[in-house]
């Protein structure tokens, strides 16, 4: 999967999250959104939630990757800050899986 399509699944699960979101508390849906920590108005239990539906998206799509594991929790900048660290960090774990 290339970075173009990474960003879109990533891009259409914000769309899904914000569908269970009130308008004045959803999440901005562009290729350098905020998604986690200044910025956002996302909380842990909504990242948790937004990180499911990019999980069950690119499993649908044939490719299993888990986002929230000790390696994403150990890095300096989180992964999930915005839209471009997701989806290098996504990027990242699928080239390894190769």
């Amino acid at each position: 999967m290339e970075v173009p399509q990474i960003r879109e699944v990533v891009l259409q699960a914000i769309e899904r999250i914000n569908l269970a979101r009130r308008p004045k508390d959803r999440l901005e849906v562009s290729a350098n959104a905020p998604i986690f920590g200044p910025g956002s108005g996302l909380d842990s239990l909504g990242l948790v939630a937004l990180l499911i539906e990019v999980e069950e998206a690119l499993q649908d799509a044939g490719h299993d990757v888990t986002l929230s594991d000790a390696r994403a929790m150990s890095q300096t900048q989180s992964p999930f800050r915005d839209v471009p660290s997701l989806v290098a960090f996504i990027a990242s774990l699928m080239a390894e899986a190769r």
